[in-house]
């Protein structure tokens, strides 16, 4: 996040501080601390018969990158609402539900803190087209991706892959 340069409360300049056990911007005239948080991203992961949805991004950051397809979330929207969003307009699909899988943070990305939140769904309507960001979508076999761009895609696949193993019995 860039510098918090000017208070959103009254307007006076802030100051950089040590607060709470880090470094943090309040103004020195109404007393607000302004709190940097991670901005929050979505990410779905669509599978139909052991193979995954796949989306090349068209824009930067990483344009011509696989990836998941995901964004961000928008204001007034709850993740599992911008999930669904995101699917649709970047894949053309849509889930008729969707199962939370975990979350990833990412910190000192070029686009500020993240805090991806990982999706999956088996259960989808429509026909797969590339949309939005996306130059390309499609289906790839779960064992033979090609490099996924971002750390927290990949880490949400792990995610995914270790749900999706089946229990190994181990006889004592």
């Amino acid at each position: 996040m860039g510098t918090l340069k000017y208070c959103s409360n009254c307007g006076a300049k802030n100051e950089s501080r040590f607060l709470e056990g880090r470094k943090r911007y309040v103004c020195p005239a109404c007393g607000t601390v302004h709190y940097e948080n991670p901005r929050p991203a979505v990410t779905v992961i669509v599978v139909e018969d052991g193979n995954i949805v796949l989306v090349k991004r068209a824009v930067e950051p990483a344009k011509g990158k696989w990836c998941l397809p995901g964004g961000f979330m928008e204001m007034q929207e709850s993740a599992e609402q911008a999930a669904h969003r995101e699917l649709e307009e970047e894949t053309g699909l849509t889930a008729r539900d969707l199962a939370f899988l975990g979350l990833c943070p990412y910190p000192g990305g070029i686009l500020g803190d993240l805090l991806v939140l990982g999706f999956m769904t088996e259960n989808i309507e429509g026909r797969l087209t590339p949309g939005d960001d996306a130059s390309e979508a499609q289906f790839f076999p779960l064992e033979k991706l090609p490099r996924i761009v971002f750390r927290c895609h990949r880490e949400i696949v792990r995610m995914y892959k270790d749900l999706a193993r089946p229990e190994v019995e181990v006889n004592a």
